[in-house]
């Protein structure tokens, strides 16, 4: 059986078109939940059309998403708690049925490091899905490139997303089997997204769209005060929406940035995926601090913004994306012209979702499909 540990909406974005692939081939995972996102998780499944969780080892802190280090102990004792109460059941479930288990996990968070511990724990083997994402600099991002290097040596089966990915992890001399993807899934996801206008009330003339989140910035008030300072001067002769995360509202709440916002640089609420993606669309440039965004805007050739020290995403860097590197005159000089950057989609490659089936299939995680099956999708994709 195919074993599968998330926690957060990052991960659940790019895990859901592998899910929904498992979904149709009509080889059910089980999904363990860390519940790192409890409160956006449920609605984001129902989205993407996806059974809720098999079993929640944990809720959040206190049923409420993890917005504060303090409260990471807590859900880690929880979680541990929770596998370690259905320990037994677990070993029994994912050695069910006729095909060879394996734990699934994605990325760099905390649950990817507790799955795969999960999965050596349970003596399976650990996939690893968009492995091999390196910034070079474990300070940043922090703590993600130290999860990543962990889940390199605790994995068995790494997805890298690219040449570059797979290099860094032949470099590193990863245990097991590395395997190119040839792109991120979230290039698949994003072929789930539903089209449509966003459910929300646009400015009457063409705007950018502002998500920023990330510790690394928020926990820098000079820095998100000098960026939020910035955007405010360029609304004057572009309007802004600004997403109001709930660690970002904290954070303008705190250091008293509230009179910096008006009618065109209007605050809105943080969005479920596919109007966000809606949104994204619409607008004609994004200023973000998110890896996932970054990888959005490359795949959709939108102009992108990520004000960060360093980025693990190589995607869009030579094109419609530019890195910041907290510098407020890059990101002046890209605001002065955003459409300068606008680029142009890519449309090769194979599916990443695609090779992760084959893999599993190979390896025994999933029945071998029939001939005559492999003759009907064949001749369907011709079509």
């Amino acid at each position: 059986m195919i074993a599968v540990a998330y926690g957060t909406t990052g991960e659940l974005i790019k895990l859901a078109p592998v899910l929904r692939a498992l979904q149709d081939r009509g080889a059910s995972p089980y999904v363990l939940c860390t519940g790192q996102q409890v409160e956006q998780i449920p609605a984001l499944l129902a989205d993407f059309g996806l059974p809720q969780p098999d079993l929640w080892l944990g809720r959040g802190y206190k049923s409420r998403d993890l917005e504060r280090a303090a409260w990471i102990p807590r859900w880690v004792a929880d979680v541990t708690a929770g596998f370690a109460r259905n320990y037994r059941m677990l070993r029994r479930m994912v050695r069910a049925g006729d095909t060879e288990p394996v734990m699934l996990v994605h990325g760099d968070t905390f649950t990817t490091v507790l799955g795969a511990l999960m999965g050596h724990a349970l003596g399976i083997p650990v996939a690893h899905l968009e492995a091999g994402m390196r910034s070079g600099n474990w300070r940043h991002p922090f703590p993600e490139e130290l999860d990543r290097m962990a889940v390199a040596r605790l994995a068995r089966i790494h997805f890298a997303p690219g040449a570059y990915a797979a290099d860094n992890l032949r470099r590193m001399h990863a245990p097991g089997e590395i395997l190119d993807t040839g792109g991120n899934t979230i290039r698949d996801a994003l072929e789930l997204v539903p089209p449509g206008a966003p459910e929300l009330a646009l400015p009457p003339e063409p705007f950018g769209l502002v998500s920023l989140h990330r510790f690394e910035l928020l926990g820098n008030p000079a820095a998100f005060r000098g960026i939020v300072e910035l955007l405010r001067e360029k609304s004057r002769t572009t309007p802004l929406l600004f997403v109001d995360h709930p660690v970002t509202a904290a954070a303008i709440q705190a250091q008293g940035l509230d009179d910096l916002f008006d009618e065109r640089f209007r605050r809105v609420p943080r969005q479920r995926y596919f109007n966000f993606i809606a949104l994204l669309k619409a607008s004609s440039f994004l200023v973000t601090d998110s890896g996932g965004s970054q990888e959005e805007c490359a795949y959709l050739g939108h102009p992108c913004l990520v004000h960060r020290t360093t980025t693990e995403h190589p995607e869009g860097l030579d094109g419609p994306v530019v890195l910041s590197r907290m510098d407020r005159q890059v990101a002046a000089e890209f605001l002065a012209d955003p459409l300068i950057h606008t680029g142009t989609p890519p449309t090769s490659g194979r599916r990443p979702t695609d090779l992760v089936m084959a893999c599993f299939e190979r390896r025994g995680y999933l029945p071998a499909r029939p001939a005559e099956t492999e003759l009907v999708a064949a001749a369907q994709a011709r079509l």
